[in-house]
């Protein structure tokens, strides 16, 4: 997870150096995803947020 709470996808890229080789690594390797809380969370959402049905637009 990254500092703003966000997940994102870890990437090996330019940004990679000799300082930050391993940690990169890792989080390629051993992906942050925390399944029971980013499920409820995307239910969370869905209930939250107005749906708009095309049909009754």
């Amino acid at each position: 997870m990254e500092r703003d709470g966000r997940h994102e996808v870890a990437r090996i890229d330019d940004t990679v150096t000799r300082a930050n080789l391993h940690e990169r690594a890792e989080r390629v390797a051993v992906p942050d995803f925390d399944y029971l809380v980013q499920t409820i969370e995307g239910i969370a959402e869905g209930l939250t947020h107005a749906r708009q049905d095309p049909a009754h637009g």
